[in-house]
């Protein structure tokens, strides 16, 4: 959890080396890649994801308000493109599969494609 409070606190544009320093004692131990890594990679991400975003069903836009609430994130504004990012993320922490948190936000997988037929 204190992961995924880092990656909001992130997205609510709070300083990273802030965030780092708050939270790098959680992160020590664990696998992967450094929480540095992981912030300034997805800080750019979500960006792109708002720059890019040219609006959502209203249906989706309800799933997603409904997933950050059980979470008890708050979305900033000017940030609805990466909501989508971040209901992932706060799929996965509720104990959604990975793979199903993916399809969920419309994200491709190709094993469950190739599952259903794809090439």
């Amino acid at each position: 959890m204190k992961i995924l409070d880092s990656i909001v606190e992130i997205w609510q544009r709070k300083p990273i080396q802030n965030v780092l320093s708050k939270y790098k004692t959680y992160s020590f131990g664990l696998p992967g890649y450094s929480l540095e890594y992981i912030q300034y990679a997805l800080n750019w991400i979500l960006e792109q994801e708002d720059v890019n975003f040219r609006g959502r069903p209203k249906s989706k836009q309800k799933e997603i308000n409904q997933i950050l609430q059980k979470c008890k994130v708050k979305s900033p504004s000017n940030r609805a493109g990466s909501q989508l990012a971040i209901s992932l993320f706060c799929n996965i922490t509720l104990g959604v599969h990975p793979v199903q948190a993916f399809i969920r936000a419309n994200l491709d997988v190709l094993p469950v494609k190739r599952a259903r037929g794809a090439v």
